[in-house]
């Protein structure tokens, strides 16, 4: 008897705990950020069905899964798909597309998600980011500029040989008399780069035609799908663990699907011993 009334007294003191709960708090507690998920999973078709579904649920659960795509990726239609998901939720958007699995760039997991018969390349796939119905792809999340003609913002892979580029443009850096502290020491900016190009046009144009070769070789025959990567300066505040950056409304769309050649790099910036190029699209 005396089992059965403290039951009963629990059983009591949980209703009136659960009344008093904030259910806001609750709402957002119970919310799905991310999954338990690994790289490999995302590096085969093998569990393609589960992992749509569960971004499907978690996220975007108004999508129409037949609004996915089978065979190659088509700008029109990934974007097309891309505005829904951003209008039914551009904050679960945004978690899309800088889903955090190591070795994942930004927009990877959101071309898996989209296209039926994509999967990411590996860590042994050099220069390969994703596998479409047997096509091989690279992805780059870039910035794109105001006139919407160039891409920037992305490094190529370290088997280009750019160092002794670097070396030059710094030589030149220190010849103009501009000094920068600490790590950026062998650094060059926007504003110096463009100096160099004024004060040394024709060893400008060497160096930037060497690395075009360089650049153009690196890119090689395999076509590249460009992710608009605009970002701010705010991060997610219900992931502010992960400092997960937030897109620009205009953001995280397909900017171009091309293979990019010598003549389309520029030189944008030189960073951590490498040089950032300058797409023309």
């Amino acid at each position: 008897m005396l089992r059965f009334s403290t039951y009963d007294m629990i059983q009591e003191m949980a209703a009136v705990n659960i009344a008093d709960l904030d259910v806001n708090f609750l709402n957002r507690a119970q919310r799905v950020t991310s999954f338990n998920l690994k790289t490999g999973d995302f590096e085969s078709l093998k569990y393609k069905a589960e992992i749509q579904h569960l971004f499907h649920r978690a996220f975007f659960p108004k999508f129409d899964l037949n609004d996915t795509m089978k065979g190659q990726p088509n700008i029109r239609k990934l974007n097309a798909a891309i505005a829904k998901l951003k209008k039914e939720s551009f904050v679960n958007y945004n978690r899309l597309h800088f889903y955090n699995l190591k070795g994942v760039g930004p927009g990877e997991a959101t071309l898996y998600f989209l296209l039926d018969d994509a999967h990411l390349g590996g860590g042994g796939s050099a220069g390969v980011d994703l596998v479409c119905a047997g096509q091989k792809y690279e992805v780059k999340a870039c910035l794109v500029s105001k006139d919407g003609r160039s891409l920037s913002g992305f490094k190529l892979g370290g088997t280009a040989p750019v160092g002794s580029l670097v070396t030059e443009l710094v030589k030149y850096k220190k010849e103009l008399g501009f000094t920068t502290a600490g790590k950026g020491e062998n650094e060059v900016n926007t504003s110096q780069m463009a100096a160099i190009k004024k004060a040394y046009p024709r060893e400008y144009a060497k160096i930037e035609a060497d690395y075009g070769r360089i650049a153009g070789k690196y890119f090689g025959n395999i076509p590249v799908i460009f992710i608009n990567n605009n970002s701010g300066n705010k991060v997610d505040p219900e992931d502010s663990a992960e400092k997960t950056r937030q897109l620009t409304g205009a953001a995280g769309g397909v900017v171009a699907i091309k293979k990019v050649t010598a003549r389309d790099i520029k030189m944008q910036v030189a960073t951590q011993g490498t040089l950032k190029p300058m797409v023309a699209i």
